[in-house]
């Protein structure tokens, strides 16, 4: 799990007293996660008011790491406090993978879908974090089944994926299907991921240099470190570029200007694309996911 929050379900009654850890939960918002919480504000706005705007399936995607779960955890404290308050009947289900996984394989086994399809259809939203962790398909396929029948019902859904619907093989085609057809936005990784390095055994701290990140990236790519300073711009090499790119900026404190005179002499525009071609990348790539979060491990510990 990426943040700690409570698993299965709480219906809105009972998350009143519910408290989780340091929430902030009136916080504004960094720029790159304000479209996340205008489609939340827009979510919550619309339950219960027939004709009223409103996306549904809303997903949320975004790596390991970028506050997605957290974020959700938040905002469905939040909501439920203020349904409680309100006294609204309506019960709020929030999940995580895993948890849901095994309750849809329990009530397979067992042939109970009809009490999971009740509390579907009498939810009025119901939140699923992770999707990707329902591994099993049959499973997959009965959740796609129970959307079917919520959303036909006036239930709202709120998911969480790594990647996107389409792009994510792990999942079902006619889930992935129906969690397409919604809003899908994107929560790119936070910035306070960026670090300097780790502390060496003599307690001083061990600088991650733009030197360091460029022959790294070149290693894993099988290129030479030349390749991703100089004025190749075939695929292979652009795309090193801009991963190296991306790493320097998120691991060392340096400006995007210092970080295109590091490669080559290129101007920040150049570094700023290459960060966000990758970023788009990573989000669309497990394989590529897997890879830049074992290239950061390599610099930090190192």
């Amino acid at each position: 799990m990426e943040a700690a929050f409570p698993t299965g379900t709480l219906p809105v009654s009972a998350v009143a007293t519910h408290e989780l850890p340091q929430l902030a939960l009136h916080a504004r918002p960094p720029v790159s996660h304000r479209l996340v919480h205008h489609a939340l504000a827009t979510v919550a706005a619309g339950l219960g008011n027939s004709g009223g705007v409103g996306y549904s399936p809303l997903v949320i995607v975004g790596p390991a790491g970028s506050g997605k779960s957290r974020l959700l955890a938040e905002w469905f404290v939040q909501h439920s406090r203020a349904a409680a308050d309100r006294r609204t009947p309506a019960a709020a289900i929030m999940w995580d993978g895993r948890s849901l996984g095994r309750d849809l394989t329990s009530a397979l086994s067992q042939t109970t879908i009809d009490r999971l399809h009740e509390r579907f259809v009498s939810s009025q939203l119901i939140i699923i974090d992770g999707v990707e962790q329902i591994s099993a398909w049959d499973a997959q396929r009965v959740l796609a089944h129970l959307f079917d029948a919520a959303t036909a019902a006036g239930t709202t859904f709120v998911a969480t994926l790594r990647i996107h619907p389409i792009a994510c093989t792990s999942l079902e085609p006619s889930l992935a299907s129906r969690l397409a057809g919604g809003l899908v936005v994107a929560m790119p990784p936070a910035a306070t991921t960026r670090c300097q390095g780790e502390a060496d055994a003599a307690g001083h701290r061990r600088e991650i240099t733009i030197r360091r990140v460029i022959g790294a990236t070149a290693r894993q790519q099988g290129l030479l470190p030349a390749d991703l300073v100089g004025p190749s711009r075939c695929r292979q090499v652009s795309h090193a570029r801009g991963l190296a790119m991306y790493l320097a900026r998120r691991l060392t404190s340096q400006s995007l200007q210092s970080i295109g005179s590091a490669f080559g002499g290129r101007d920040h525009t150049t570094v700023l694309h290459g960060i966000r071609v990758t970023e788009l990348r990573r989000s669309l790539d497990a394989g590529l996911a897997a890879e830049i979060d074992g290239l950061i491990e390599t610099l930090v510990r190192r």
